[in-house]
């Protein structure tokens, strides 16, 4: 069984990069695995647990918003989610592994990246794409247990996935691609319940694709407050971003983004006739959450932005999570 690793520098070969005050991990899982499973530890940021969160709380919010749907079709609530919160961590294990390696040259020239496995030469670019299809595969390992139509559903989060690096390249907003990335979960959440997404009434259909706009606006949201981190070395290493387009207004953007979230829930809400419990916990509750994060957090303050990434958007999906489950026991 392996030990916690002592505090102490490590020297990797210099395949790509510079390793100069890096150390081994401490604290947290990586501190007690083989010190050779740290770099792909490190590079699918499983000691990094928020973006997991964020993953999952997509298909968390599909099986609750399916569930009020179609409370008959759910057999199993508790080991459905299990095994979408299994499949989340490879899945965003994968998503991390190939942004990073396709990432590296970046990396290097932001200070908070620049240390990251690939970018600082720990494992070559091939270990990071073979590492890649490895966790993808244990991911659709975890999509497979599930019914077949959640299969079909995940190809297109599996195409933003792979887009969303070069969206940063090419395009100002890769918190966009992010978004309608991430909040397809909602689909395949619902669909893991039981729920006959395409079969589903018109309606329901508009009802459902504003829920997913808003969980898109939350996406924008937080990750372009962690995006204002690293906004003045993205734009020098030519990083593009909505952080760097708007970064003599983020405030407005956020602002306007937050409300069009709130906007988007309520009217999916009407929409379904949702009740109180939706309406003052998932709208009422994420608006409060939301606008006391944007009007307070001093943008300017890297540990803030942190802060709220880490913190600040798990407790909105909490909220919002909240509001579905309160919704679906009230029926």
């Amino acid at each position: 069984m392996a030990t916690k690793l002592q505090n102490k520098r490590i020297v990797v070969p210099d395949v790509d990069g510079p390793t100069e005050g890096y150390s081994l991990p401490t604290t947290g899982i990586l501190s007690y695995v083989p010190v050779s499973w740290v770099p792909y530890g490190e590079l699918m940021r499983i000691d990094k647990p928020t973006g997991i969160y964020a993953f999952y709380f997509h298909h968390l919010f599909g099986t609750l918003y399916g569930s009020i749907l179609t409370p008959t079709a759910v057999p199993d609530l508790l080991r459905i989610n299990g095994i979408l919160f299994g499949g989340t961590i490879f899945m965003r294990g994968a998503a991390c592994s190939w942004n990073d390696t396709l990432d590296r040259e970046y990396d290097r020239q932001v200070k908070r990246c620049r240390l990251r496995p690939i970018a600082r030469g720990a494992l070559s670019p091939l270990h990071g794409h073979m590492f890649t299809c490895f966790l993808t595969l244990i991911a659709l390992s975890f999509l497979y247990q599930l019914p077949a139509n959640c299969a079909i559903l995940a190809m297109p989060k599996i195409i933003l996935l792979m887009l969303y690096p070069f969206a940063k390249r090419f395009t100002d907003f890769p918190q966009l691609v992010l978004g309608f990335e991430m909040a397809s979960g909602i689909f395949i959440g619902a669909a893991a319940v039981g729920y006959d997404i395409q079969n589903a009434p018109k309606g329901t259909w508009i009802a459902l694709l504003l829920f997913y706009l808003a969980q898109v606006c939350w996406t924008v949201v937080y990750d372009t407050v962690y995006a204002q981190q690293d906004v003045e070395d993205d734009a020098k290493a030519g990083v593009r971003s909505m952080a760097v387009r708007f970064k003599d207004g983020p405030r407005e953007l956020l602002t306007f983004v937050a409300l069009s979230q709130v906007v988007l829930l309520a009217s999916s809400g009407w929409i379904q006739g949702f009740g109180v419990a939706y309406f003052s916990v998932a709208c009422g509750g994420t608006a409060a959450l939301l606008f006391w994060n944007v009007y307070t957090i001093d943008l300017k303050n890297p540990s803030e932005c942190m802060w709220w990434f880490m913190y600040g958007s798990r407790f909105v999906g909490i909220m919002t999570s909240v509001g579905l489950a309160l919704e679906a026991t009230s029926r």
